[in-house]
């Protein structure tokens, strides 16, 4: 056994998931959707079912690099099946319905696998997580709607594929809203690895109130969502996809002031509205300014570089929590993306169009 404690080796473990998670953008480019759907769903059962019974990090670390290289690759074809069902015209209403229902779910699930996990053990949660994998296996196979990306030929008549992160860096729009949300998703994650110490040493509450806090921020997520859904033009997507960053930074900023345990509440559902409207704006830009042919390319790419700046984020926050306070890391976490979002507001008013269903001519 390797001598690794719980909190290196669920770095590790995440990690290791989120970095795979670029395997999707090489597999989904072709093949038709619901073929890779249900293939992907059976891997994940497959690598969820060992994880019941295992507990060496030996063993559990490549089933989860399998189950993470298998849900980046169904996330990313669900991602680019949602506008054929839908259609372009609805795909906001879409996007701020799912990113609420997910978000929803994140709220439950800790709780309930707390429960189960104290009764029955560790292993009853994740027999459950494979149950869900069997569920969404069996929508793929129900779903009528399918998907089967087109190779466009080149000016030399061969049949070439960009990959989705040739693709996002072309349209400028994209890059620079992608890297500036990436950037807030790394501050975010960072000062959420030292929120129970903030509440419980620096401002001397009880873990009930971490508890809270957590859940007002995702009710600000879901608020900001369904908000996200009204915003009808692109040019308003993009300002609601910098204006919800800043706003998301501004409640990290809040947290480093504030006097009471209680101002967490508003604080984080304001910061919550702000990460709702910014990701999901910017899930709906992605894919509406994408052809159709390469979101699926786009989405893994996407979800490469935010689960990449995630994961990223545990390790730093450990880190800066050796040298900083709870409210240095909340308030310097805060300027830094004020300031980032300042910069993304001022870059983004150059608008460019994309370039729409274009491949490399060599």
């Amino acid at each position: 056994m390797l001598n690794v404690g719980p909190g290196r080796r669920d770095l590790i473990v995440a990690l290791v998931g989120r970095t795979v998670s670029a395997f999707g953008d090489g597999v989904a480019l072709t093949h038709d959707s619901r073929r890779l759907l249900v293939a992907g769903g059976l891997v994940e059962v497959a690598a969820t079912i060992p994880l019941i019974f295992l507990h060496s990090v030996v063993a559990i670390l490549p089933l989860v690099a399998v189950l993470g290289a298998a849900t980046s690759l169904t996330g990313a074809t669900w991602s680019a099946l949602i506008p054929r069902v839908v259609g372009d015209d609805h795909l906001p209403e879409a996007i701020s319905a799912q990113q609420s229902l997910s978000v929803l779910a994140l709220v439950g699930a800790p709780a309930v696998g707390g429960l189960l996990a104290g009764a029955f053990g560790t292993g009853l949660p994740v027999a459950i997580d494979a149950a869900t994998y069997v569920v969404v296996t069996v929508a793929a196979v129900v779903v009528r709607t399918r998907r089967v990306p087109e190779r466009t030929q080149t000016a030399d008549g061969r049949n070439r594929l960009r990959s989705g992160f040739a693709i996002l860096r072309a349209d400028s729009v994209l890059a620079r809203l992608l890297a500036g949300v990436a950037f807030v998703v790394l501050l975010v994650g960072m000062v959420d690895v030292v929120l129970v110490y903030l509440v419980r040493e620096t401002l001397q509450a009880g873990g009930v109130w971490y508890g809270v806090t957590e859940a007002s921020w995702m009710v600000g997520m879901v608020a900001g969502s369904l908000g996200a859904a009204r915003v009808g033009t692109e040019q308003g997507r993009i300002r609601a996809t910098v204006g919800g960053a800043a706003l998301a930074c501004a409640g990290v900023a809040g947290f480093a002031v504030a006097p009471t345990v209680g101002i967490l509440i508003p604080v984080s559902v304001l910061g919550g509205v702000g990460n709702g409207y910014a990701g999901a704006c910017l899930s709906t830009l992605l894919l509406s300014r994408t052809p159709d042919s390469a979101r699926g390319r786009v989405s893994a790419a996407a979800n490469a570089v935010l689960g990449g700046a995630q994961g990223a984020s545990l390790m730093l926050g450990g880190l800066v929590a050796i040298v900083l306070s709870p409210r240095a890391i909340y308030a310097v976490a805060g300027l830094l993306g004020l300031s980032a979002a300042g910069a993304l507001a001022v870059t983004s008013r150059e608008r460019r169009e994309p370039e729409v269903g274009l491949e490399p001519t060599a």
